[in-house]
């Protein structure tokens, strides 16, 4: 029982020697001279079709965050809610452009 595990593991490895004329590889092809690259072309830079007609003004838009607006309108449903049960809940006094006492 002399190095049993060693014993073995030679033995297991004459299994997986590759054999036979399938395994013999081609020999490499020899290099090719290798042409000389062209001149790069430089391309324009990308610029996107939309917008080029008019400039962007941030100043026309209102900056919207969806967030808020979903906030503001989980807010108003549930005072509604609570005004159907005769709940007065304090809140905006406009809701959906009518004023509320």
């Amino acid at each position: 029982m002399n190095d049993l595990i060693r014993r073995i593991t030679a033995w297991v490895s004459l299994l997986f020697i590759p054999r036979g004329a399938h395994r013999v590889r081609p020999p490499h092809p020899a290099p090719t001279a290798v042409p000389p690259r062209p001149q790069s072309v430089q391309l324009p830079a990308h610029r996107s079709p939309y917008g080029l007609d008019t400039p962007l003004d941030a100043t026309a838009t209102r900056p919207v965050r969806p967030y808020v607006i979903a906030h503001e309108q989980r807010w108003r449903r549930r005072e509604l809610a609570l005004a159907t049960l005769g709940l007065d809940a304090p809140g905006p006094y406009w809701i959906h452009g009518v004023e509320v006492a």
